[in-house]
């Protein structure tokens, strides 16, 4: 069962239907929180080095009139800020709402796919809470046999689809006939608050809503076309950096730690990771054909070219993901993984990586196959 070879097959995506351009966000921002010339100096700042273009969102009252507002106190200032209570109450409804989008969209792109050999979900999220989950509703509202085996991977950050995924090709190894549905919610937007503090600002600048399901398997011919042969996963954790990436549960809403040396410290550990798989895999980075590195911000995605000697083109679709959507935390690697997935240059091997609270590294081979 070593040999066993493990595919993802098929990832789809979905985001809310409402964006705002980051021009926009950062206007609101500034009419929200700035208190003078050096608070609008400070946002400007953030809000333009981040080279996002847009972001989706599923509260939908930033450019209404206040007597419209559905999420909100009906008044300009937004205020009182809405409770965690209440922030989680939108969490759980977007959660199953967009859940049960994306694994219709998934099912209905994979026409040659028999949803009832689905024996297991692993879900994942970092942004709420909620019991049931929405895989529940997954299996319920979409008519998969209620023997499907569930886990849910809670609150690992930006890395969480990585541990998914290596979850699903265990299974997968171990149980041959296993297919695994793994499904990432990430509804950010919730948590924006009025906080004057430099991570919450640099939070509110970059995070954003979106989904991914994927489906995998030992079986190649469970769909045709592009898929990844799942080689094998790494992970690590960078020492003394448990305060450098964190949150906790505040009053309104989870409150984010993001030091400004994050990009630093995913420069020094990367490097160490990738060496680590690759010997364990017996190949060099020269055989690497594609990168697929986690656009937590520009800073590391430029960090990552320093010390890993690429390019900025070999990190397109890690660029065009963060241009067009932001940072979606777990979900954000497989909206990049499906970007390449979709790019006919993009062949051969792949490298992949996100990083998490703790500082965790996560890293992966795949290779970009067709049948």
């Amino acid at each position: 069962m070593k040999d066993t070879k493990v595919y993802l097959h098929k990832i789809a995506t979905v985001v809310p239907e409402k964006y705002y351009t980051q021009k926009f966000a950062l206007k609101k921002m500034k009419e929200l929180t700035a208190k003078s010339l050096k608070d609008r100096i400070f946002l400007d700042k953030v809000y333009k080095g981040t080279q996002i273009e847009k972001r989706h969102a599923v509260i939908e009252d930033y450019d209404k009139n206040p007597e419209d507002y559905t999420f909100y106190p009906k008044n300009k200032n937004l205020k009182p800020e809405p409770t965690t209570e209440q922030r989680n109450d939108l969490y759980a409804e977007k959660a199953i709402e967009l859940s049960l989008k994306v694994v219709r969209n998934l099912f209905d792109n994979s026409p040659e796919f028999n949803k009832d050999n689905i024996t297991h979900i692993i879900t994942v999220s970092c942004t709420g809470c909620m019991a049931p989950g929405f895989d529940f509703y997954i299996v319920r509202d979409l008519d998969l046999p209620i023997s499907i085996h569930r886990y849910h991977l809670g609150f690992m950050g930006c890395q969480g689809a990585f541990p998914a995924m290596k979850l699903a090709r265990n299974i997968c190894i171990s149980e041959p006939d296993a297919r695994v549905l793994v499904v990432n919610v990430e509804i950010c937007s919730v948590h924006l608050q009025q906080i004057r503090k430099l991570d919450i600002a640099i939070a509110n600048a970059i995070f954003a809503d979106g989904v991914s399901a994927a489906l995998i398997s030992s079986q190649i011919d469970d769909m045709k076309g592009q898929k990844y042969l799942l080689r094998d996963f790494m992970t690590s954790i960078a020492d003394d950096t448990e305060d450098d990436m964190a949150w906790k549960i505040g009053q309104t809403g989870f409150l984010m730690k993001l030091s400004r040396h994050v990009p630093n410290i995913v420069k020094d550990n990367i490097s160490p990771v990738m060496d680590e798989l690759f010997k364990r895999s017996g190949i060099t980075q020269d055989l690497i054909d594609v990168w697929a590195i986690h656009p937590g911000g520009k800073a590391i995605l430029e960090e990552a070219e320093e010390i890993l000697n690429i390019t900025k083109d070999d990190l397109r679709s890690s660029y065009h993901v963060m241009h067009q959507y932001g940072n979606m935390s777990s979900v954000t690697i497989m909206f990049v993984l499906e970007h390449i997935l979709q790019d006919s240059e993009q062949q051969g091997k792949v490298f992949a990586a996100a990083f998490g609270p703790g500082i965790t590294i996560e890293a992966g081979l795949l290779e970009k196959i067709t049948i």
